[in-house]
């Protein structure tokens, strides 16, 4: 019996201790569509993300992620290179170019068709330039 909740004791110490690797986090990102929804999602997908679910209601970016094998900036990059805006972290001209037309969420008219306000960042924005008229934006 004494063996027992030995072992016990330390399987439960294991697996609590795996289990703090593991992250939770919220990302605000910029989209419009279900295209969009699957965009970011895959994007997101890397390796040590065991959860990325995109809301395209309040555009939050539910993640939970193994902190040893990937941290938040990889898991933005990834967003950013197929062309999604993080908030503080916008995407390139470039790989915001590669986006479908119907999911162009810096585009006014494709906003207004959404719904929505300001984008998160201002077109053709750089990361220094987001940061230094503050990141605001209205949803």
């Amino acid at each position: 019996m004494k063996s027992l909740v030995c072992s016990l004791a330390l399987l439960s110490a294991i697996v609590l201790n795996g289990q703090s690797k593991y992250n939770t986090t919220t990302l605000e990102v910029d989209g419009l569509c279900g295209m969009c929804e699957e965009r970011i999602e895959n994007a997101a997908y890397i390796q040590g993300v065991k959860k990325a679910d995109w809301s395209q209601e309040t555009h939050l970016l539910e993640l939970i992620y193994n902190s040893s094998k990937v941290d938040e900036a990889a898991i933005i990059a990834a967003i950013n290179e197929v062309g999604h805006d993080v908030k503080n972290h916008p995407a390139t001209d470039e790989q915001y170019a590669n986006i479908h037309g119907c999911c162009r969420f810096r585009d006014p008219d494709q906003r207004a068709k959404h719904g929505l306000g300001d984008p998160l960042c201002k077109p053709g924005e750089t990361h220094e330039e987001h940061h230094a008229h503050g990141g605001k934006h209205d949803h």
